[in-house]
């Protein structure tokens, strides 16, 4: 097993005597952040990592009974996450790193899920730091995941100039792949650039999100204005305040499916 060692640096944290091979080659000088979950703990390193906060939303509402680590576990080299039914509530696994990244990076994440589940919605995504209220900061999502298009993977942006005050759809991949296997280990990954966010699949570009340079007012490309984390996490929709979510009806037949993900890293480019 690799030995982890973390270092904080202009805030975020570096990962030392590590090589692991990105998708495109970026050499381990370029290497901002790594973790590959194979320290001894049974919970992801609390000095970079925090669980996932309930919020009235479709994606966090069903945090609202997670009372600590039961739905997150690190085994085998492997972080897990898990979304669940237990006691007559559902519950999601999730964390989020606690410090954010700076533009001119790319994020590259190495998953798989371990079932498809009705109603699930798991995502690899990463939000800005200390930004206006959203969408004004922008969202990046370098995968999700519904059953109601189960051989799709979204890649997608989120800005107030796509969305407004009211819109919540953002701007996904035009060329999905089809007949897509999420059950298959994939490295999902995006750049955030001053040109452009660049999506890609195991290595290959997908799509791409460029800057149109528009007056700052239209915030139409925030994405180089703030730090931006990383979210990991496998929740579930069903309903919110009475109407149906994105993720559609949850079967409690499905349940539990986990999310795995291999590695994280971050690289400068």
């Amino acid at each position: 097993m690799y030995k982890k060692v973390y270092t904080l640096i202009s805030s975020f944290f570096i990962l030392l005597g590590m090589s692991v091979s990105s998708c495109d080659g970026h050499n381990d000088g370029n290497i901002l952040f790594m973790d590959d979950f194979s320290g001894d703990s049974s919970i992801p390193d609390t000095s970079v990592w925090e669980l996932c906060k309930h919020a009235n939303n479709a994606w966090s509402q069903h945090f609202k009974y997670v009372k600590g680590y039961e739905n997150v576990k690190v085994e085998d080299g492997v972080l897990k996450l898990k979304a669940s039914k237990e006691d007559g509530v559902y519950k999601n696994g999730g964390i989020r790193t606690k410090t954010g990244f700076p533009c001119n990076t790319r994020l590259e994440v190495r998953a798989r899920l371990t079932k498809l589940v009705k109603g699930g919605f798991p995502a690899i995504w990463q939000m800005p730091i200390n930004a206006p209220v959203w969408p004004r900061g922008g969202e990046v999502d370098l995968m999700e995941w519904v059953q109601g298009t189960p051989y799709d993977i979204y890649q997608t942006v989120h800005t107030y100039y796509i969305n407004g005050d009211y819109g919540s759809s953002g701007v996904t991949n035009p060329n999905r792949p089809t007949n897509f296997d999420v059950t298959q280990y994939h490295v999902y990954a995006a750049d955030r650039t001053e040109e452009a966010v660049i999506f890609y699949i195991d290595g290959v570009e997908t799509w791409r999100y460029e800057n149109q340079n528009l007056p700052s007012e239209e915030m139409q490309f925030p994405f180089c204005e703030y730090l931006y984390d990383i979210i990991l996490n496998f929740s579930l929709g069903g309903e919110l305040n009475g109407n149906p979510t994105w993720p559609g009806e949850i079967d409690d037949n499905d349940l539990p499916g986990e999310l795995w993900i291999d590695w994280v890293k971050v690289t400068k480019i």
